[in-house]
């Protein structure tokens, strides 16, 4: 491909009138000037002179003149191909195209408009066929084996697929797309099309299926609590997607070991997820089973997602609470009187009175005698502590008479220092414990540092209405006072309430005064996750009212409830179960096919020696599977494993533990696929698409003719004409500069300034 040249041009740098004008100028002063001063020199050494410096000032409006060359490019040869995607995903097994299925339609259009032959190949070199789904892929057998198989589509990774199937020496006609629409990659259609329209490779597409709305719900379960209490309220959680249910009345029903227990009816408004929640109790222990379901509706077109499986463990174990009191008040009274009536709770309670004397008391006798814990494995086997006031004032075992040695500012007994504020960081912090500040500051000039959540001031306000936050009401312990006779007006105020001086990052307030209402400086009870475990605290005095209430039995008053309900969602947030060394569990009750399932054993008390537990997998009364939970680096408390199950259905999965017991967790498998769920063709989608890249959304009888027109398409035959300088070689510069240097070294030597 070799460029013709034609004739000389100029293309100058200011209009040649302005050039000309300045070239009089240059003529006229430097002939006057010359010729007065070039007397002395003789007439041709002036002569000589003058030539050089009227030469070098030609060669500079020359050089504005710009001379040039007009050189003629004949176009490249290129090889034009024609793309077409043919989409090969579920959806288009949809039977709405007609009395045929899409996918069927759009081959029946290729081999109708000749785009292949009737073999199902293209015998056109100029025609490149695609599958796509997930991605693009040249179609190498017959059109007519292909089926409509895959399980997601993915348009803007499929159409750079087909932008790069052409060659460099080859450029694009068009792109033809014969799709429903469907894109679950969520990539802009417009940054698609742009990328086509870079390629000048205008997309154009046809639209196959129904664009109405179809009817779909679809249930799955959104919360997984890992086990619950005898007789506690569980709560089963689950979201329905909802798809041309706009304003409709949909019935919900929870199933426990396949039987219905109990239904709701919830308006699906315009939402596309809906939240529904079931409370339930179990009296027993054991695994159950429930299920959420939505029965079939009208025209819907997938009726298999309506239900999904969950499990709900219910254990007996009793909760190891630890309660340290230095200075006795109604609320901590109140509160340890609750707690010891409660059958879940087995308490160990700590209380001063007096000049140095503690009371030590254990629901449990014949565990031994009752010392505070000096040790983290000693304070590890709680599974809650309470803290009420002057609890650094508490150190050791009780002497003969009942006494306690008293540790003022931090002092010690024996010599030691109290290491008690460190040991319940460490306790939290590392161990996944839980403790509660039940009066505000627990301990006087020792701080605990980071454990506390909040730092309650001195100053207090007198009569306390508590008001739950928004992020308060969705908790158990909260809801349970506010659905209760009366609510919360119903609860007699609390005595005082202390202003908060400072609260730790990540702190989130669960109830403040009513009257007052600002949640950062009128919290009465804040929470807060610190390392594995929590914290709570409270800053206001006379709970132990909620107790005092002549229509309510004394053992189920809302004092009693609040605090049952307050240690149980706690501790529901917990890896490892009460009164038990090793704790197993799946990351879900409900995974997806193609998903792992990750399996977790926390060790209450870390054993480097546990390196290895095998865990066995059944799938109903087959075995399915093994693997073995290992030690996460770095820890000796937390060992893992994952397994990752090969189809639907109910799995069962057991572990053998180092001390002789077994641990077995149920999970279900479920499969959902979009592609066959939200099937209606989305042309908004399409039109953008074929719009931004210069193409167009066009209907089957049109799809011959722009075959026909891509065929005959030709070449662009104009030439490519542009100007290529003849003044910018180095020797023009060097030749001015040697006319100019010749004319200041004549005049030098020959006597001129």
């Amino acid at each position: 491909m070799n460029p013709s040249v034609s004739e000389l041009v100029f293309d100058p740098v200011v209009p040649p009138p302005v050039i000309a004008l300045v070239g009089a100028l240059l003529l006229f002063f430097t002939v006057r000037v010359y010729w007065r001063v070039g007397v002395s020199v003789g007439r041709w050494r002036n002569l000589v002179l003058l030539f050089f410096r009227l030469a070098g000032a030609a060669l500079v409006l020359l050089l504005l003149l710009q001379p040039s060359r007009r050189e003629t490019v004949p176009p490249p040869t290129r090889d034009r191909v024609t793309l077409i995607g043919l989409d090969a995903s579920l959806s288009m097994k949809q039977r709405d195209a007609g009395n045929e299925t899409r996918f069927d339609a759009a081959k029946n259009l290729l081999l109708e408009s000749g785009a292949v032959a009737p073999n199902g190949v293209a015998d056109d070199v100029r025609v490149r066929l695609f599958e796509f789904s997930d991605d693009a892929r040249p179609l190498q057998s017959s059109l007519l084996t292909l089926l409509p198989a895959g399980k997601t589509t993915r348009l803007h990774r499929s159409v750079t697929t087909m932008l790069g199937g052409a060659a460099d020496d080859e450029a694009v006609n068009a792109m033809i797309l014969l799709t429903d629409g469907h894109d679950f990659e969520l990539v802009n259609p417009v940054k698609t099309g742009l990328a086509a329209h870079s390629r000048l490779a205008p997309i154009y597409a046809v639209a196959f299926g129904r664009t109405g709305k179809v009817r779909d719900v679809a249930v799955r379960i959104t919360g997984f609590q890992p086990y619950c209490y005898v007789k506690q309220k569980a709560r089963i959680n689950a979201t329905l997607r909802l798809i041309g249910c706009e304003l409709e009345d949909v019935t919900v029903q929870l199933l426990r070991q396949g039987q219905v227990v109990q239904t709701k009816r919830v308006n699906a408004q315009e939402l596309q997820e809906l939240p529904v929640e079931f409370e339930v109790v179990e009296p027993e222990i054991g695994q159950y089973e429930y299920e959420v379901r939505v029965p079939p509706l009208e025209n819907e077109v997938d009726t298999a997602n309506n239900s999904a499986i969950t499990y709900l463990n219910v254990i007996d174990q009793q909760i190891r609470v630890l309660l340290l009191e230095g200075d006795p008040y109604w609320d901590t009274t109140f509160l340890q009187r609750s707690l010891m009536r409660n059958d879940k709770f087995d308490v160990d309670a700590l209380i001063g009175f007096g000049s140095g004397h503690v009371r030590a008391i254990r629901k449990t006798p014949g565990l031994g005698e009752l010392r505070l814990p000096s040790t983290l494995e000693q304070l590890a086997a709680y599974d809650v502590v309470l803290l009420g006031r002057a609890v650094d004032s508490l150190a050791g075992p009780p002497n003969a008479s009942g006494q306690f040695a008293l540790l003022t500012g931090g002092g010690s007994v024996g010599g030691g220092k109290n290491e008690l504020p460190a040991l319940l960081d460490q306790f939290v912090k590392e161990r996944g414990g839980t403790v509660i500040f039940s009066r505000g500051r627990a301990f006087g000039s020792s701080a605990a540092g980071e454990l506390e959540p909040v730092l309650w001031g001195a100053s207090k306000h007198d009569r306390v209405r508590l008001d739950v936050t928004a992020e308060g009401r969705s908790l158990t312990p909260f809801r349970m006072l506010i659905d209760g006779e009366g609510g919360l007006d119903a609860l007699p105020d609390l005595l005082a309430g202390k202003n908060p001086e400072s609260m730790q990052p990540l702190t989130s307030t669960l109830a403040v005064g009513a009257e007052r209402g600002d949640p950062a400086a009128d919290a009465v009870m804040v929470h807060r996750r610190y390392g594995r475990g929590q914290v709570v605290s409270l800053g206001a005095d006379g709970f132990w009212r909620w107790g005092l209430n002549a229509r309510v039995d004394a053992a189920n008053s809302p004092f009693d409830r609040f605090w049952d309900q307050l240690v149980l969602w706690l501790l529901a947030g917990r890896d490892f179960i009460p009164n038990r060394q090793f704790s197993f569990r799946p990351s879900s009750a409900n995974v997806l096919l193609g998903e792992k399932v990750y399996f977790r054993l926390v060790l209450r008390q870390p054993d480097p020696q546990v390196k290895s537990v095998p865990v066995t997998i059944w799938y109903g009364d087959r075995e399915a599977g093994r693997t073995s939970l290992a030690p996460l680096p770095g820890s000796v408390a937390r060992l893992t494993a994952e397994f990752l199950p090969e189809r639907t259905g109910r799995y069962r999965a057991v572990v053998n533990l180092p001390d002789g017991t077994i641990q077995e967790s149920r999970f279900i498998v479920f499969s959902e696929n979009l592609e066959e769920t939200e099937v209606a063709a989305d042309t908004l989608y399409l039109r953008r698409l074929c719009e931004s890249s210069g193409g167009r959304l066009i209907e089957p009888r049109e799809l011959p003719r722009l075959l026909q027109e891509l065929r005959g398409g030709k070449n662009d035959s104009a030439p490519k004409t542009f100007l290529r300088p003849v003044w910018n070689g180095a020797w023009v510069f060097y030749l001015a500069g040697l006319l100019f240097g010749l004319d200041w070294f004549f005049r030098r030597r020959w006597g001129l300034c």
